[in-house]
C-alpha cells in the first residue's frame, strides 16, 4: 500500500514538475515573443519618425525651389521693366538731343523756332568758269585762315560771291544784282530735312521751315545746283551793285512736255517753281 501510495506520489510529483517546466517554457516563449514585438514596434516608430523627417525636408526643398523660381521670375520682370523704362527714356533723350541743320538761302536770320548757327553770304564758282565747285556755300563773315600761301596761285579753285539776276521776276526784282545772304539754322528734336521742289507746303507730318522759289545758274552758263531761296529774300546791304564776277542766281522755270516725265498740266511751261524746306 505504502509502495502504491509512494508510486502515486511520485507520479503526481513528476506530473507537477513536468507541468511546471512546461509553464516555465511557455512563459519564456511568451516573454521572448513580447520582446520581439516591442523591438519591431520600436523599429517601426523609428522608421516612421525618419520618414516624417525626410518628408519635411523634401517639402522644405520644394518650397525653397518654388520661392527661388518665383523670386527669379519677379526679379526678371523687374529687370525687364527697368530695361524697358531705360530704353524709353533713352529714346526720349535721343529724340530730344537730336537736331538737324539746314541753310536758309537769302536770309540773315532763322525762323523763331530755330537756332542761328551763323550767318553769312552765298558763295560759288564764277558763272563763266568750267572748273571749280558746282554747289553754293554759305560763307561766314569772319574766315579763319591757317597757313595760306603768299599771293594768288594758278593751281587753285576759285570761290566768288553771288548775285541775284532777277530784274524780270516780280517777287525779287528789287534784289537785282545785289548779293544774297544766308543763315545756317539748327532745329532741335528733328532728325531729317528735305527740300521739296515745285511745292510750298510740306508733306503730312513734316514741319515747314521756310518757303521760297527755286534758283540756280542761267541755263547757258556753267552748271551749279538748285537751291531754295526764301520768298522774302534780303540782300547784303553793304555790297556794291553789279560786281560782274560772281556766281549768278536766276529763278527756275519748268520745261514740261505733254506725256513726258514732267507732264504739262499740272506743270506749266514758263512758270517759276516754288519750293519749301521741311524738317521732321
Amino acid at each position: 500500500m505504502s509502495r502504491f501510495l509512494l508510486a502515486c506520489i511520485l507520479v503526481l510529483l513528476m506530473t507537477f514538475v513536468t507541468c511546471r517546466c512546461q509553464e516555465e517554457t511557455d512563459l519564456h516563449l511568451v516573454n521572448a515573443l513580447l520582446e520581439k514585438v516591442e523591438d519591431v514596434t520600436r523599429r517601426l516608430a523609428s522608421m516612421k519618425t525618419e520618414a516624417a523627417s525626410i518628408r519635411k525636408s523634401m517639402e522644405s526643398i520644394d518650397k525653397n525651389d518654388v520661392a527661388s523660381t518665383t523670386d527669379y521670375g519677379e526679379d526678371e520682370g523687374v529687370d525687364d521693366d527697368i530695361e524697358n523704362r531705360q530704353l524709353r527714356s533713352n529714346s526720349v533723350h535721343v529724340h530730344q538731343a537730336a537736331s538737324v541743320t539746314y541753310v536758309r538761302w537769302g536770309k540773315k536770320t532763322c525762323p523763331q523756332h530755330a537756332e542761328l548757327v551763323y550767318e553769312g553770304v552765298i558763295g560759288g564758282s564764277h558763272y563763266g568758269h568750267s572748273g571749280g565747285g558746282a554747289n553754293y556755300l554759305c560763307m561766314p563773315y569772319q574766315p579763319t585762315y591757317d597757313a595760306p600761301a603768299t599771293g594768288g596761285q594758278t593751281t587753285r579753285g576759285l570761290l566768288y560771291g553771288s548775285q541775284y539776276y532777277t530784274n524780270d521776276f516780280e517777287p525779287y526784282n528789287q534784289l537785282y544784282k545785289h548779293d544774297p545772304p544766308c543763315a545756317v539754322c539748327r532745329v532741335s528734336a528733328r532728325s531729317t530735312t528735305y527740300t521739296v521742289p515745285a511745292r510750298n507746303v510740306c508733306p503730312s507730318g513734316w514741319n515747314v521751315e521756310y518757303t521760297g522759289y527755286m534758283m540756280t545758274s542761267q541755263y547757258g552758263q556753267r552748271r551749279t545746283q538748285f537751291i531754295c531761296m526764301d520768298e522774302n529774300a534780303d540782300y547784303v546791304f553793304w555790297t556794291s551793285y553789279d560786281q560782274g564776277t560772281a556766281a549768278m542766281l536766276y529763278p527756275v522755270e519748268v520745261m514740261c512736255v505733254t506725256g513726258g516725265s514732267i507732264p504739262c498740266a499740272p506743270y506749266v511751261n514758263g512758270d517759276e517753281l516754288t519750293c519749301v524746306v521741311c524738317t521732321s
